[in-house]
């Protein structure tokens, strides 16, 4: 917000420099970011938080001055004689979108002379950035930066009928503004229109068709409130943007809007000659009593931390116009005034309004920072844990919305699953709260597979809901994988954060009929014989729901369970000097033994100095009789003191054979 200091000094005494009110400025939260000087005059570029359009013109920053140096604030005289035909016997004004439109006034001023501003208004314009145009639209962008509310001149004769209608825009309606931009309007976008089509974008920039030009001898005078989030809208969708639609975008004081049109209206008036027909025509539902906000005593000066006395707290909300009054010894009660109502009406905004204009300077602060560091608890070691070994064994984090459509979360739930849903209109597929995290992780691999990679593993760690028949949903954290591997290096990543998170425990994988997952490749997880969760290859449903052109392997993991790893006392043996012996075997078994059944018998015969057994590969096909498969895993052997023979290898790899062959009916595969 450009400021001319001289035009400043029209509302407030100020005796200051101009270093000095930059400062008074940044010190209430209103940082200057330029000071130039213009010809005689100074321009002071003051930073608006975008929660203070009460800031957005001269009127609004001379209220903070006089607040702060006591001096008293004047608002100039909107006066002005009215002769002729009533406003009504002129136009008349349809509000038919009330919703966008909050209030809308209309003013004709007659007889108007088009021409050259006065060089005083044209010097305070130029100051603050603007171009001199003419008087009668010179006049409307002076109200503007004078008070902060937008106004709109339109050429009365060359409106359709003379009337103004605020509404929607129709399907398939173009204008084109005074800058000769052709728009094309969408539904939804709020525009200013006569009888007959569009003569302005409202908000944001008036109509060529309208435009006040040298021939013009009335004005219909327009001073509006729209909804901010409708300008916001359209702005962005036609990349149209205006002084006027930066200000609406932040709410500009509906109260205020009257105001400002006498006051334009009485510069018409002066400046350019105009004749100003009785009345005015306001539609508006009518001004709404004044928000109430308390603030306790002992409240500011617990948060603050010095007790300012209790005349000058009532001092500078009385000259912020907030109208304080003590209710008790401890409370006072204030009247938010119109141009504050957007931002404060809590206990904690009224005590910044004091501290502010006290000053921070006040506050005393303590030389020594004191930081107490907190010991990251079990779940925020977990969760690190978790990152560190998926990001390492190359899986990226992703995270996805809680949402998802029927038809990718039903692949993942029993039959007739009913999820937990949201009734809103911006949801009327993506709607159903999520019980399992594979389906965000399979939509995920869609998009990345849509943009050219199909080599991404992820992970997702979130919380899942699934319902529970009344009341709340259960919720519950678990970990997700989804990556575009084999099923031999997810179970190795998962092997590795287990031993990471206890290198006592061991992850068990167990074959088993998983819902989603392809035949034969399912599996269930567990940790001490407690089911933890489950994996296996995507499903023909599902890699044919989602399109894909790839396998996908899956699991997904209670969080809770990893949480409960923590770990404990470790032996540490001194690594072996002597080198082993690496054996394998190639089994051909019947397709219903496991593993882990296969496992457990091996570890349990207590062959001497065998260090390692693991599982290599299953193989299904030439070779191998139907109904069986082919299972290879690997020994090694390995003695502490010295270095094996063959001899005594072969005689510990026969006595793991003959047990096979005994108790699985295990045959050697050549």
């Amino acid at each position: 917000m450009k400021i001319s200091l001289e035009w400043l000094r029209e509302y407030v005494d100020y005796t200051g420099s101009t270093q000095e009110l930059a400062e008074l400025f940044t010190h209430v939260g209103l940082p200057v970011e330029v000071i130039e000087p213009v010809g005689d005059d100074w321009m002071l570029d003051v930073e608006v938080t975008s929660n203070r359009p009460d800031c957005l013109g001269h009127i609004g920053l001379a209220r903070e001055v006089a607040t702060v140096t006591g001096a008293a604030l004047r608002l100039p005289d909107v006066s002005f004689p009215e002769t002729g035909r009533a406003v009504t016997e002129w136009t008349r004004v349809e509000d038919q979108a009330p919703d966008l439109c909050g209030r809308y006034t209309a003013r004709i001023i007659d007889g108007v002379t088009v021409g050259s501003s006065p060089e005083w208004m044209r010097r305070r314009l130029e100051t603050v950035g603007l171009r001199a145009i003419s008087n009668v639209v010179d006049i409307t962008n002076y109200v503007m930066m004078e008070v902060g509310q937008p106004l709109h001149s339109f050429d009365y004769a060359r409106l359709a009928e003379g009337k103004i209608v605020v509404r929607r825009a129709r399907a398939g309606e173009q204008m084109v503004t005074i800058d000769h931009s052709r728009m094309e309007l969408q539904p939804e976008m709020l525009v200013i229109a006569d009888a007959r089509e569009p003569v302005a974008v409202a908000g944001i920039m008036g109509g060529l068709a309208s435009e006040v030009n040298d021939t013009t001898k009335t004005i219909l005078l327009e001073s509006a409130h729209f909804d901010p989030l409708s300008i916001r809208g359209t702005s962005r969708a036609l990349t149209l943007a205006s002084d006027s639609s930066f200000r609406f975008e932040r709410n500009v004081d509906d109260v205020a809007t009257e105001w400002a049109s006498r006051r334009a209206t009485q510069l018409l008036a002066q400046l350019a000659g105009g004749k100003v027909a009785p009345g005015v025509i306001d539609v508006w539902p009518g001004k709404r009593p004044a928000a109430q906000a308390q603030m306790r005593l002992s409240r500011l000066a617990k948060l603050v931390g010095i007790v300012i006395p209790v005349d000058r707290v009532m001092r500078i909300l009385d000259r912020l116009g907030f109208q304080p009054q003590v209710l008790d010894e401890d409370t006072v009660v204030c009247a938010v005034p119109s141009w504050r109502s957007k931002d404060v009406y809590r206990e904690a905004d009224l005590i910044e309004e004091v501290i502010r204009i006290h000053g921070y300077a006040h506050v005393p602060v303590d030389p020594k920072l004191e930081i107490t560091v907190t010991v990251p608890d079990a779940v925020q070691r977990t969760r690190a844990t978790v990152g560190a070994v998926l990001t390492g064994g190359g899986f990226f984090e992703t995270v996805n919305v809680s949402f998802v459509e029927d038809k990718y979360l039903q692949l993942f739930a029993p039959k007739e699953f009913e999820p937990v849903r949201v009734a809103h209109s911006s949801r009327k597929q993506a709607n159903a709260l999520r019980h399992t995290l594979l389906a965000s992780l399979m939509e995920a691999h869609k998009r990345n597979q849509d943009a050219g990679n199909n080599t991404v593993n992820l992970y997702e760690l979130a919380a899942t809901h699934a319902p529970t028949g009344e009341g709340l949903p259960l919720e519950t954290y678990r970990l997700g994988i989804a990556g575009a591997c084999d099923f031999r290096t997810l179970r190795g990543t998962l092997e590795m954060l287990v031993q990471r998170l206890d290198r006592r425990m061991k992850l068990d994988v167990r074959p088993a009929e998983v819902a989603w997952a392809a035949t034969g490749t399912g599996a269930e997880l567990y940790l001490n014989n407690s089911l933890i969760g489950e994996a296996g290859m995507a499903g023909p449903d599902v890699i044919k729901t989602f399109d894909m052109n790839h396998d996908i392997v899956l699991a997904e993991l209670d969080f809770s369970a990893l949480v409960g790893l923590q770990g404990g006392p470790v032996a540490i043996t001194p690594i072996m000097r002597f080198p082993g012996i690496t054996r394998d075997l190639s089994l051909v078994l019947d397709e219903a033994v496991r593993w882990a059944d296969i496992e457990a018998a091996i570890k349990g015969l207590g062959v001497e100095d065998m260090r390692q057994l693991d599982f290599v590969d299953i193989y299904r096909g030439k070779g191998v009789p139907k109904d069986k498969k082919s299972l290879t895993l690997t020994m090694e052997f390995r003695h502490p003191e010295r270095t094996l023979t063959h001899e005594e290898v072969d005689a510990g790899v026969e006595i793991i054979l003959a047990a096979m062959k005994k108790t699985f009916a295990a045959e050697l595969r050549a």
